[in-house]
């Protein structure tokens, strides 16, 4: 703006007079807070800047005072906070951060713990262990009108801890930290002796918490030792939105080490290692001791505590890993489930359950993934060794298990599982009969590289999204690789090109997602079958018995199929040299017995073929009969084809 020469004068005279003033002020307001609060003064460690506008100092390990709800470190607000005169603790750091106005926000509370302190190095170097006497004060701001917290606690700011672990340790005797403001930042900090971190505002990043573990990570820390069933306590609890969950460790947790309650969203719960020590690893437990249920500690086993668990709506947990959980428990107590889904809309996404950093598969002791609700995303996750509850009618490492008329759109997809329960996918009693009873997409053919396939049985799929995992033939369904996912056409068939041929003993399981509405009853889109039988080809056939005898005499053979575990039912069809017609039988023995007797002598031949619905095998077998002719008469062939 164009001033005129006079007016000008004036102006910067009166700019002049404003800035001094303001400078008076600024000073005297500089100078008094330097008098109450050197501790403001702080040096910030070289190359991490604060961004704070107010740092607050934590200079001494010990709960001074725990009982007051006045003294803070800096903050003096008429006759309601006063600041102490014999040293900052964190709970007036806390006290304080949630009595400032909003104009001395962002603050961070760091640590300046002296290298004398008397709770330094208490078990291992580089750590400064924080009694915790009372309830510590609540995070919160002064006006329900602005729950602004914007507050950074952060253990790392320690002159000279550990960087392998949080070199601030609260030893909370069972006493919790509770969030009521939004914004907070709460990292590098291990609680020990329970106590939990209660998320009750929005907008919050708890990160790089150690919960339960021993000082150098290596064990689990009992809360309370004369009650084991106790176990170590802690957790993280979330009743709000838009919070941010990662990289922390928590072993020993009594109920879920992580639980998102009600009707919560936009959580993120990420790279959080949960049930295991420090590195990720969980110590080995001898197989006799593994998972069993009493309510007595035993020295030999490993107790990593209960999973996570979502409800609300569109909340995510990617990249943890669940290992180790096990609880003291009795007969009739729910082993801990590693994952449990409630509500609608979440992406359970590239989580590892039941093996260790070090790729030990030392399981879980309950359901790997147990879901209810609608519309969630369970995708390329890894389950090894998890375990049913007594509960559930159906051993599978998932579990859909719901009553409600609004379960429908869960999305199983990629999942691999190896060593699990019993099945891979499937439908508790409480879900509808017309999803429960929906058969998978059928293989009918493997070429090579070629997969052919259509609809399952009385199951029309048109339009399905079908996916392919690779199994072997054991007696447990597994889901061992990913083999690639082809869409179905109108009928329902598909083609699916593998990147190899499949290996020897190597068979395929298929599942189902709908594309559209109304394939599977009522259900939406993106709902997913259970996981199909194995369809396993089959490569042998062997017959076994005796290549001379004498006429008249009765002999034994054995045909036996390879690959152990190949699609079943099988179909016998024996022709016998002196038999008129072939023998056939339906079985799904791999193994079964025949007797034959002949009258006469020669060369007598068993001929034999099996199939099943992928293949067909066949075997010959000769046998020289010598001696005399019986009449025909008085002569028997022992035909039944007994299953063994």
């Amino acid at each position: 703006m164009h001033y005129p020469e006079d007016r000008t004068g004036r102006r910067s005279l009166w700019v002049t007079l404003i800035t001094v003033l303001v400078f008076v002020v600024g000073f005297i307001a500089h100078t008094s807070s330097r008098a109450q609060a050197p501790s403001l003064q702080h040096q910030e460690p070289v190359g991490k800047p604060s961004q704070a506008t107010t740092v607050i100092v934590v200079d001494t390990s010990e709960d001074l005072d725990s009982s007051s709800t006045r003294k803070t470190c800096t903050y003096t607000s008429g006759a309601i906070f006063v600041p102490a005169t014999d040293g900052c603790t964190l709970r007036r750091a806390i006290l304080e951060a949630a009595a400032r106005p909003p104009a001395d926000r962002p603050i961070e509370i760091r640590f300046n713990l002296a290298d004398d302190d008397p709770n330094k190095d208490r078990e291992v170097s580089g750590t400064w262990t924080l009694p915790i006497n009372a309830a510590l004060p609540t995070l919160r701001t002064q006006s329900i009108l602005d729950k602004t917290g914007d507050v950074t606690i952060d253990g790392s700011t320690q002159p000279g801890g550990r960087t392998d672990g949080p070199p601030i340790i609260l030893a909370t005797n069972d006493r919790s930290l509770e969030i009521e403001s939004t914004g907070n930042t709460i990292r590098h900090l291990a609680f020990k002796g329970g106590g939990a971190i209660f998320l009750k505002e929005d907008g919050n990043t708890v990160e790089q918490i150690w919960m339960g573990l021993s000082d150098d990570g290596t064990s689990i820390v009992f809360r309370t030792p004369a009650q084991p069933n106790r176990m170590a306590g802690g957790g993280i609890f979330i009743t709000s939105n838009d919070n941010l969950v990662q990289n922390n460790i928590i072993a020993g947790a009594f109920a879920r080490a992580i639980n998102i309650d009600g009707s919560r969203t936009n959580n993120t719960i990420q790279n959080n290692l949960i049930g295991t020590r420090a590195d990720g690893t969980v110590p080995e437990v001898p197989v006799a001791a593994q998972c069993l249920r009493s309510l007595s500690l035993d020295p030999q086993n490993w107790y990593g505590g209960w999973g996570i668990a979502l409800s609300g709506s569109n909340n995510r947990l990617i990249g943890n890993r669940i290992a180790g959980l096990h609880i003291i428990q009795s007969l009739n107590d729910t082993p801990p489930i590693a994952i449990e889904i409630f509500g609608s809309g979440h992406e359970v996404r590239d989580n590892v359950i039941g093996i260790d950093s070090a790729d030990n598969p030392v399981g879980v002791c309950g359901q790997g993934i147990k879901v209810s609700g609608s519309n969630t995303q369970i995708v390329d996750n890894l389950i090894t060794g998890s375990r049913a509850g007594f509960e559930d009618d159906e051993s599978s490492a998932i579990l859909a298990s719901d009553t409600s008329p609004t379960f429908g759109q869960i999305t199983v997809r990629r999942n691999l599982i190896e060593r699990g329960p019993g099945r891979v996918y499937a439908f508790g009693p409480g879900i509808p009969a017309v999803l429960r009873t929906f058969q998978p997409a059928r293989v009918t053919s493997v070429a090579g590289t070629t997969v052919r396939g259509t609809s399952g049985l009385d199951s029309p799929c048109p339009g399905c999204l079908i996916d392919l995992y690779s199994d072997n033939g054991d007696e447990i369904a597994e889901t061992l690789s990913y083999l690639g996912e082809a869409l179905a056409d109108e009928t329902g068939a598909f083609t699916v090109t593998l990147s190899a041929p499949l290996q020897a003993g190597v068979g395929l399981r298929t599942s189902s997602t709908t594309q559209s509405a109304g394939v599977i009853g009522n259900y939406l889109s993106g709902t997913t079958t259970q996981v199909s039988k194995l369809y396993l080809p089959l490569s042998e056939l062997s017959i076994t018995g005796p290549v001379t005898g004498t006429a008249g005499m009765t002999y034994t053979f054995v045909f036996e199929l390879e690959p152990l575990g190949a699609t079943a039912p099988y179909t016998y069809t024996a022709t016998v040299t002196d038999v008129a017609e072939p023998v056939t039988l339906v079985t799904a023995s791999s193994t079964v017995t025949v007797t034959y007797s002949w009258p006469t002598s020669g060369t007598k031949t068993i001929g034999v073929n099996v199939a099943n619905e992928l293949s067909e095998v066949t075997a010959t077998h000769t046998i020289d009969i010598t001696g005399t002719v019986i009449p025909d008469d008085e002569w028997r062939v022992y035909l039944p084809l007994v299953s063994r």
